[in-house]
Formats: structure tokens, C-alpha cells, sequence
């Protein structure tokens, strides 16, 4: 759940005091590599995302450190551990002598670094959009001009997926979901990445269009929706959301509608990088088994 954490912490910072301190940066960065003619060495991630975008690119070999959150692909899971992506140790970053640092949406952190002489590359993402962008942006700074084939390829999986949920509910009506990334009630809204998958994958959001993407409902904005599907990113029980005020009798908790991702699937559906295709595939599974069986595929694995 680390993207989505991230992607709320960053909220805060979407003023334009910071928005402009992010184009700055970007600015600065475009500079740099308009001017490099050996590609990076040695590369520290510092977003789940952007770890899996190198790897995802055939770069894996150049990653010599990584943020807590990047588990995925697991041979990353064997490189040193620079911190949080909000809040890295900037000491152990430079230790690693990189010649290139990829960051989420973190002014302070990129400043610090950059302070110290390091090459600094934002590549944080919200919409899908956005996913192509850092692809792209990463796939040049490495020099590796595989980025076009690899979101070929992945647009037309994702065609795939959606062409197939439509045939199978052809005829039924939009399921109404609600997807929820963090306990404080935060939803992946409709101008998120993941809330462009939903739509793409058919289903209508219940969320409302947000500034950040993941707006923070209350228990009663739910209550007053009445979605027919709640997908969680985060472990929590059914005997915990039908605590919430007014959450007892929901229908959706009544008809057991409730697909609750384990570990590996929420990193899937929450990191806005190079696997968006495998996270469709994941929502699509619990659109599927949620309109035609009446069970979602996470009441296996739910947490009581």
C-alpha cells in the first residue's frame, strides 16, 4: 500500500508553491540529461513504482538501493534499504554513490539531494496518463528506447481485459464501487490510475472527482452511495467495517460483497507503474466474481 499512502501524504504538497518547486526540479533534471552521454550505473529508486519501471525495462542489474516499499520484482528485495519514500537517509542514499536517484512527488527530498550534487529524477505518477510519462521519462534517462514497446504491449492487454469483462457482463448494469486504499477511508477516485482502470474495466466509482485523485470519504458519504462492491488495498475486516457509524446493515457487508486484495495484489493494483495490465486483471476479478456469483474473490483470505 505504499503508493497509495505516498499519493495521499503528496496531497499536502500539491500547492503551487510546490507544484512549482516540482517543475523546477523537472527543469533542472531535463537540463542534466540533455547533456549526459554515458547512461546511469548505478541508480537508487525511491518509489515502488519507478523500481519496477528499471526492472520492467531491463535495467534491473543497475539498481544498487531501493525505498522500504519496493518489493517487487523480488530480486530487489535483496538491495539495501534507504528508507521511506516521503523520508529516506539521505546519508545512506549518498553513500551508494549513484549517479542517478528516482523520486515520487517529494520536493524537500529531491532539493536535499540535489543540494549534494546528486542527478535527481521525478517520476511519480497519479493518472495513467502519467504512468506512460515517468515510463518514458525513465527510459530515457537510461538510454534504453524500450519504453514504446513496453506500453504497447501493455495497452493492448489491458484492451484485452476490458473487451472480456464487457462480454461477460453484457446486459447487466455498471457495478457501482467503492475502492479503498487506506483505513482513514481514502478511495482511489475517478482521475486516479486506478480509478481510470475501473472505468475502463466498466464499472462506475462512487467517489467523487478529486484534485489529488484519492479524496477521503466519511463513513456516511458511503452509506448515502450505496455501492454494490467495496474493493480494499488494505487488510481489514468486515467485522471492522461494519463498526464504521451506519455500516452495519450497508447491503454490500449484508451480501458479502466486499474483495479484499492480499499483500501481493495491493502492491499490483497500487503502484502506478508497468504492471497496470496484471492490476486490471486483479479489479476485473473482483468485478467478475462479484456479479456473478455473489461472492468477491477476497472472502477467502479476509482478515476477521
Amino acid at each position: 500500500m505504499g503508493h497509495a499512502l505516498t499519493a495521499v501524504r503528496a496531497a499536502a504538497c500539491r500547492s503551487l508553491r510546490c507544484l512549482g518547486a516540482g517543475l523546477l526540479l523537472w527543469a533542472a533534471a531535463a537540463a542534466v540529461w540533455a547533456q549526459q552521454t554515458v547512461p546511469p550505473r548505478r541508480i537508487v529508486s525511491l518509489l515502488p513504482s519507478a523500481t519496477e519501471a528499471v526492472c520492467a525495462l531491463g535495467a534491473c542489474d543497475r539498481l544498487v538501493g531501493v525505498d522500504d516499499f519496493s518489493l517487487d520484482p523480488p530480486q530487489v528485495q535483496a538491495l539495501p534499504r534507504l528508507g521511506r519514500t516521503w523520508e529516506p537517509s539521505i546519508e545512506a542514499v549518498v553513500q551508494l554513490r549513484p549517479d542517478l536517484v528516482l523520486t515520487g512527488r517529494t520536493p524537500p527530498v529531491q532539493q536535499r539531494l540535489q543540494a549534494l550534487g546528486l542527478n535527481v529524477l521525478e517520476v511519480d505518477a497519479t493518472t495513467v496518463a502519467d504512468v506512460q510519462a515517468a515510463l518514458q521519462r525513465i527510459d530515457a534517462a537510461l538510454q534504453l528506447g524500450r519504453a514504446d514497446a513496453l506500453w504497447a504491449g501493455l495497452q493492448h492487454r489491458l484492451q484485452q481485459q476490458a473487451a472480456a469483462v464487457a462480454r461477460q457482463r453484457q446486459g447487466l448494469p455498471a457495478l457501482r464501487v467503492y475502492m479503498e486504499v487506506d483505513n482513514a477511508m481514502y478511495a482511489a477516485g475517478p482521475d486516479s490510475f486506478m480509478g481510470q482502470l475501473l472505468a475502463q474495466l466498466g464499472a462506475d466509482n462512487i467517489a467523487p472527482p478529486s484534485a489529488t485523485g484519492f479524496p477521503q470519504l466519511t463513513p456516511e458519504y458511503v452509506v448515502r452511495a450505496d455501492p454494490d462492491l467495496i474493493i480494499q488495498s488494505h487488510a481489514a475486516s468486515v467485522r471492522a467495517l461494519a463498526g464504521r457509524p451506519g455500516w452495519r446493515n450497508l447491503r454490500v457487508l449484508r451480501q458479502g460483497q466486499v474483495c479484499q486484495l492480499n499483500p501481493q495484489e495491493s502492491r499490483t493494483v497500487t503502484h502506478p507503474g508497468p504492471h497496470l495490465d496484471k492490476a486490471a486483471a486483479i479489479l476485473a476479478q473482483c468485478l467478475n466474481l462479484a456479479a456473478t456469483t455473489g461472492k468477491a474473490p477476497g472472502e477467502h483470505h479476509e482478515t476477521q
